[in-house]
């Protein structure tokens, strides 16, 4: 067997058990990070530490792509799965928190521990949610909240908890958001303790979160200013950490590379030039890499991802389904035209309500398979074109022709059908064309896909844009196993000290540096 053979194998295949590889199992307590990063004997000068540390700045490294990639990134509200029993837990403890809070508070002399304990808590978490200039509020809220006072007031039982309640609410109204003014006006018509309490927390966790994005939108710009350079770092010291253990960090980018400039390699017929001898102007590291990244557009889901598009596959996943998707819905329009006739040709109106019908339905298909929901799209096709047919006083389809277009159109659920590949195979040359480097006002639709021109454009600028910061930030390493791959030398991880994609001449620069 080849080496990339063993390779591919390697990347593909099943991994076998650690008992029947005679390897040890995986250590336990090792957190998913470090899945890829702990061999089954790693050295003993690498220690548990080093891993950790590396593991924690691949956290931070993904947490920096991801304000820099998507702007609509904000950090979501932390809620257990319903019926879970992480959530069961999590509302019995707060029940028996504030029960007990409740209990003390109705003993005779009441006991104001844990009142005491909960106003310096709101006091921290007010303080927190401060920007740097506001140190006058600060100061006030210093101030008022004294806990040496307060506690001197519980013991010399002049504890006057409406006056703190409402002060605190005052300054959560001066710091809130507008939209949680109606939480605010909630809170000041709780007049006991212990609900008034339980709602200020409840909603100082959102002020605090309503806070973290709005910190997160303001050092948006900054963030995507250095996060190439960033995450460049970071991810050089997840390698290294990796090499460390003798694990490849790059093993299926390099097969993903591998891959792509053998298939261009052995796909490009040679021309003789002018000269007689054998030229080969497409065959450039620039194109090596347009095809790799275009492979990803057509991923089969259980295969290994590269490692250095492992933080946006989700995202580039997206994507190959919405191209896809297209591609079927612009099969179904082809195949409706063709069979309906010349009664529907260029009529605008029942191609849109086509796209938007047959868009709808294909939502369905992780839920329901292709097979089933194509039915039902064969269904709204047939009524969508009658009832146009009718609106214009022509004669509905015949039943034959109704039942020639269902069995077209349940037909595409087959991945080799004729008209779906030739659909998407044109989709894919429009993406190919974009990422040629032509603008997009000199970019054509490809034939039959205007009624998907806007989806389709937004598809191609969010993949430009996703492939252009990943050239900019791996664009050395691909750089240098391209060269190797092209010098017909074997691949190691790493490029040299020193050495950039740009002083190569390998590799362009990308479009989010030039």
């Amino acid at each position: 067997m080849s080496d990339q053979q063993n390779q591919e194998e390697g990347a593909n295949g099943e991994q076998e058990s650690p008992m029947e590889n005679g390897h040890s199992p995986r250590p336990p307590l090792i957190p998913d990070e470090l899945l890829n990063m702990v061999g089954a004997s790693p050295p003993r000068f690498v220690t548990f530490e080093q891993l950790m540390t590396a593991a924690d700045g691949m956290k931070n490294m993904t947490l920096a792509h991801e304000i820099a990639v998507n702007n609509d990134f904000e950090l979501p509200k932390e809620q257990a799965p319903q019926n879970s029993l992480e959530k069961q837990v999590s509302e019995t403890m707060r029940r028996a928190f504030w029960d007990a809070f409740q209990e003390k508070i109705e003993r005779d002399p009441p006991d104001y521990s844990m009142a005491l304990s909960m106003l310096e808590e709101l006091k921290e978490v007010l303080v927190g949610i401060l920007l740097p200039q506001q140190q006058r509020m600060k100061d006030q809220i210093l101030e008022v909240l004294d806990m040496e006072l307060i506690r001197q007031q519980i013991e010399q039982g002049a504890f006057n908890f409406d006056y703190y309640g409402n002060y605190v609410v005052d300054v959560m109204a001066r710091l809130c958001a507008p939209a949680r003014d109606e939480k605010i006006a909630e809170i000041r018509g709780i007049k006991e303790m212990v609900p008034k309490f339980k709602t200020i927390m409840e909603t100082l966790q959102l002020m605090q979160r309503d806070m973290a994005n709005f910190t997160i939108k303001q050092i948006r710009p900054y963030i995507q200013q250095n996060s190439i350079e960033y995450e460049r770092k970071k991810f050089a010291a997840y390698l290294e950490a990796q090499r460390a253990v003798n694990i490849n960090g790059l093993q299926y980018t390099q097969v993903w590379l591998k891959r792509n400039f053998e298939n261009l390699r052995d796909g490009i017929q040679m021309q003789p030039n002018e000269g007689g001898a054998s030229a080969n102007p497409v065959f450039t590291p620039a194109n090596i890499m347009t095809e790799a990244y275009l492979e990803v557009l057509e991923w089969p889901d259980p295969k290994n991802f590269p490692e250095t598009l492992m933080m946006d596959q989700l995202r580039f996943m997206s994507m190959r389904d919405r191209l896809h998707t297209l591609g079927l819905i612009t099969a179904v329009q082809l195949l409706t035209y063709s069979v309906a006739g010349p009664a529907v040709d260029g009529v605008e109106d029942l191609k849109l309500k086509l796209k938007e019908h047959v868009d709808v339905l294909l939502q369905d298909v992780a839920e329901k398979g292709i097979g089933p929901v194509l039915e039902s799209v064969a269904i709204q096709v047939v009524k969508d074109v009658n009832d146009s047919l009718t609106s214009r006083s022509f004669p509905p389809m015949t039943g034959e022709s109704q039942q020639t277009l269902r069995g077209q159109i349940k037909d595409l659920a087959n991945r080799s059908n004729t008209v779906r590949k030739l659909m998407v195979t044109r989709l894919m040359g429009f993406m190919r064309e974009g990422m040629s480097g032509k603008k997009m006002t000199s970019l054509r639709v490809p034939k039959g896909c205007s009624a998907v021109q806007q989806e389709l454009a937004q598809v191609f600028g969010n993949f430009l844009r996703l492939t252009s910061h990943n050239r900019s930030v791996f664009g050395e390493y691909y750089a240098h196993i391209i060269e190797k791959l092209m010098k017909g030398g074997a691949e190691d991880q790493s490029p040299r000290e020193g050495y950039t994609p740009e002083a190569s001449g390998n590799l362009p620069p990308s479009s989010s540096q030039s």
